[in-house]
This record gives structure tokens, sequence and C-alpha cells, in this order.
């Protein structure tokens, strides 16, 4: 896939610079409708880095990142790397005034103190009093106790809410990404047939995915998952570590592939096959799986929310026996694998026009393992699907 734009040498899809401003004004003016200082944002993972690739465009180091979001002007970062107080910014970086780089590392306790000291400092020169913490629960425990201890007259406050609302709607440049991403879940799926045959693992298919999903441009490996049994078993999809049996004629296989498109936005696409004809009991389940899915997809109106939502499911799977929702059964996606909101019992944030959603109902039932997962836009009278890869069990002749 070609480069399109180039912020610096080497980045191959950065957001716009309009886009970003667009999101720190909105964090901004969130803030100061709560009366907060500044916001912290820490995260090291791949694939809950919302709080890190919303604002600035990059993802987290593995080390973990941290950003100090003030009410006005520019932020601060504090990345891992060679000691410095002052830092060289890199063009894709923007918006940024000021960059920290420091040698820490999780498993050497010796450095635990850098990024708490340094972020201590910042707090204390610019005499902020009120700060508000972004998915605190992303945050390292002894970076917080290091702040809260320190700064016995500041008042730490949860904005996580606050961000989730704002992230989760998305503008017209990202639902253009959105797209990609989903156009990139359809090609991965429909290269799948070609992969299973009797004799192969379920880690070889697993790992010819994510070398597609490489070559044609994805940012991150998020999930991708592969699981077998044979035909009346269910075969729920396992990551790699476990994808460890051997396929045989007559095998249900399950196919999970959730990995950041282009540009970083997650998408999420699962779809059954059979080597050989499926039995009539998987066709019927999985149409039970795909019905679900459209029913919340209907009723996924601004203003409802995810308990809602969640309630017109278990009253809809009931009928079949089915159990109820025990996890999630879809939820919104974005830089994070999984955002707010979701669909279980304790969601009460609202559903909001333009959000970008995973609907994704699975069970057990009558032996059989099935799960519809699709990506959807909402809109005034629901949500509307946007992929396009047919919603059937899918027969792979060999």
């Amino acid at each position: 896939m070609p480069e399109l734009r180039l912020v610096g040498p080497r980045y191959k899809n950065p957001i716009s610079d309009a886009e970003l401003n667009r999101r720190l004004a909105a964090v901004q003016q969130a803030m100061k409708e709560e009366d907060i200082d500044c916001c912290i944002a820490q995260s090291y993972s791949g694939i809950f880095n919302s709080s890190i690739r919303y604002m600035i465009d990059i993802l987290p180091h593995d080390y973990t990142t941290t950003l100090l979001i003030p009410v006005e002007g520019k932020m601060i970062l504090v990345n891992h790397g060679p000691d410095n107080d002052d830092a060289s910014i890199p063009p894709t970086i923007r918006n940024v005034e000021r960059m920290f780089t420091k040698p820490y590392c999780q498993p050497f306790g010796c450095t635990d103190y850098l990024a708490a000291e340094t972020v201590f400092n910042e707090i204390k020169a610019r005499g902020f009093k009120k700060i508000g913490l972004i998915f605190k629960q992303l945050i390292s425990y002894d970076f917080g106790e290091y702040l809260t201890s320190s700064l016995p007259d500041v008042e730490f406050v949860d904005f996580s809410r606050q961000f989730s609302e704002i992230k989760a709607v998305k503008s017209e440049e990202e639902l253009e990404l959105a797209d990609r991403c989903v156009r990139a879940h359809e090609q991965l799926t429909e290269m799948v047939p070609s992969l299973i045959r009797p004799g192969r693992m379920e880690y070889e298919i697993l790992a010819d995915i994510e070398h597609r999903s490489r070559y044609i441009g994805c940012d991150v490996i998020g999930n991708i998952a592969v699981g077998s049994a044979p035909s009346g078993q269910p075969a729920p999809f396992f990551q790699n570590v476990t994808a460890n049996r051997r396929l045989e004629p007559g095998d249900t296989i399950t196919v999970m592939i959730e990995v950041a498109g282009p540009g970083g936005i997650y998408g999420e696409l699962a779809r059954s096959y059979t080597l050989g004809k499926p039995s009539q009991s998987l066709i019927d389940t999985f149409e039970i799986s795909k019905e679900a899915q459209h029913v919340l997809a209907d009723a996924m109106k601004p203003g409802v929310t995810g308990k809602e939502l969640d309630k017109i499911y278990n009253d809809f799977v009931a009928q079949y026996g089915i159990a109820k929702n025990s996890r999630f059964v879809g939820h919104g996606q974005g830089y994070d694998m999984m955002e707010a909101p979701t669909i279980c019992p304790t969601e009460d944030l609202e559903i909001k026009e333009n959000m970008f959603f995973a609907i994704h109902p699975e069970f057990v039932k009558d032996g059989n393992f099935v799960i519809c997962c699709d990506n959807f836009v909402v809109k005034k009278n629901g949500a509307v699907r946007t992929t396009r890869t047919r919603q059937e069990v899918i027969q792979v002749d060999y």
C-alpha cells in the first residue's frame, strides 16, 4: 500500500493538523467546564492507546508514555529514552511544546520514580491545583502513588468519562480511517478460505493472516485468533500460544480478525468456516447470532444506553434458550480496540450519532459455537453495517 501523506520521513498515515487541533480544543473545553487545570494520560498498551494516540497521533512506548494536557496551550510529553529534559520534538508529534525522555523500564525498580518525578516538577512549576486522570486504570500504581503522596494540596479527579464521550463520536476524517480499516478486514477475511485445508495448524493460519495484515498497511495487530473442532463440537477461537490444533476434514473453524487499519482505527470481523458441508444445526445457530446482531443495530439509535441494548439482546436470545450476555455483546472502536460505550448490564453512556461499533453476538447452542461480528456506524435511525463480507457460514471445499 503506497504512503499517502508524510509529516515526517517515515510516518505512513498521519492524521491532519486540523483534526489534532479539533481534538485538543474539545478536550480542553471539557476541562474548562470541570475547572480542571491539567489532565494526565499514560499508557503502554498497543490495543488501549487512545489516551496518547488520540491527542498526539503516536503509539505509546511499551515502557509507558505519559502526556500532560493543560487547560490552555500545548502539551508536555514524557517518553522513554536517554535522559534529556529538552528532547528534540520530531515533526510527527504535534501540539507538544516540550518533551522529556527518561531511561525508565518497568522491570527496573530503580527507575520507577523517573516519569513521576518529571511530571511532579512540571505540576509544581505550573501551579496546577486540580488534575484530571484519563483512564486511571492504565496509569501505573507507582506513578500515581508518587504524585498523590507528593502533592497533598492537589485535587485529583477522574476525567475518563468525559474523554470517552469526546473520542467516541467520530469526525469525518476518523470515519474515513474507520472505512479503510473495515476494507482491510474484508481483504483479510476474503483470503481465509485459501488458508484452510486439512493438515494445517491453527497457528499457521493465524500467522498467514498476521503477515498479510502487515503487508496491506495495518498499523497494529490487536487480536487475530483461530480455533477449530470436529463438526458438532464448539470451535471457539484461540490466540497464537494456544492455537495448536491440526485441522481435519469436516472441521468447523472460527476466525477472528481485530486489527488497527492504516491510520490506527481498530475494526473487527469474525466468521465460521467448515471443511466440507456445514451441519444444518451450525447454520441455524449462526442465523440466530446474525439476527441478534441486526436487532441490536436497529435499536442502536442516539439516546439509547448500553444497558438498554443489553436487555434487548437478552430478551431476544431468551426465546432460543440462550444464556443472557455475561460479557460484552458489542462495543465502540477507535484507537482503542474496545472503547466505551459497550453493550453490557452496567453501561449508562448514551449512544450518539457517528459512533463506530463492533456488534458481535457469540454463544454456544446445540454443540455449536458461533459469532457474527461486523462493524457499524451509528446513524439517526440506527446503526448501519459497513462490513460488506457476506453473513453466512462459509463452506470451504478442498
